[in-house]
């Protein structure tokens, strides 16, 4: 049902998305750069606890102001299935990909002397193979330029060719697609009124530990991004700071792209889909 709510009512749900995503961002990719700058992050577990905690703290700051969806594929999902209005997608896909940006253009702000610095020492050039080492620290590629080797790469036609050899975009799509649906069911779980360990004020944390699990998985395939949001927000970032095709149309010629902005929000669609039809008839039957 249509909410009766008018446009300057929902100005603080814009708000709330667009704090979320910047948290996320802000904390999320933070710890990217913390990790290649500075070399302080030890294994992936320790940077999927990171954005597991990200997405936490996100959730309790802004819950109260959005109902914290910060995720365009969550948001359709809840219109399809949950009754969210249509007339608010939009809005609310814009604020999240807004929040992206700001919290990519805050990290490259407080990081510019230490990037700069960064850049100098190791002869990068932002647009070439070891521009990527920069990129990721805001955008999501598949594969994970470092573990593949692509940033090694000794021009940009040959760390495309590494890249598709390494992880097909498709495939990519494929695990997104396969991982936001998880996310998704996990959402609609731990929110149900008959599930049976209700979270109740711990929705972020289980919700947390479910991302942190994912990113552990998929991380190396696609630098997993579950979030078109995540990405497209950073990537605007990376297109207006001179760092060209690896912002758009990105890695393996936009197919990387496409699989973590567009799989996604279909992953998030069948989750939602599979938990209402599925999961949902049989809760409580224990």
């Amino acid at each position: 049902m249509e909410t009766k709510k008018s446009w300057v009512d929902w100005i603080g749900n814009y708000i709330g998305e667009a704090l979320g995503v910047f948290f996320i961002i802000f904390f999320g990719c933070g710890l990217l750069h913390v990790a290649i700058l500075h070399g302080q992050v030890s294994g992936l577990f320790q940077a999927s606890i990171g954005w597991g905690l990200a997405v936490a703290l996100a959730i309790w700051f802004g819950a109260a102001l959005s109902g914290a969806h910060f995720n365009p594929g969550v948001t359709l999902a809840l219109a399809w299935r949950r009754g969210f209005p249509w007339s608010q997608v939009g809005p609310y896909i814009i604020s999240q990909i807004v929040g992206g940006f700001l919290g990519a253009a805050a990290l490259g702000l407080i990081y510019s002397s230490t990037i700069n610095n960064f850049i100098a020492a190791n002869n990068i050039v932002k647009t070439e193979p070891k521009g990527l080492m920069l990129a990721m620290m805001y955008a999501p590629y598949g594969p994970h330029p470092i573990m593949y080797g692509v940033i090694n790469a000794p021009t940009v036609a040959e760390a495309e060719r590494m890249a598709a050899q390494a992880v097909p975009w498709w495939l990519g799509g494929i695990a997104e697609f396969i991982c936001t649906a998880i996310l998704m069911m996990g959402i609609l779980n731990f929110l149900d009124e008959r599930q049976v360990f209700k979270p109740g004020a711990f929705f972020p944390l289980a919700l947390g530990l479910l991302i942190t699990m994912l990113v552990f998985v998929e991380a190396p395939l696609t630098m997993i991004s579950l979030n078109a949001a995540r990405d497209l927000g950073p990537r605007i970032w990376l297109l207006l700071n001179g760092y060209g095709h690896w912002a758009f149309p990105g890695l393996q010629g936009g197919g990387s792209t496409l699989a973590t902005t567009v799989f996604p929000a279909l992953g998030a669609l069948f989750g939602a889909w599979f938990f209402d039809f599925v999961m949902r008839p049989r809760m409580g039957r224990a």
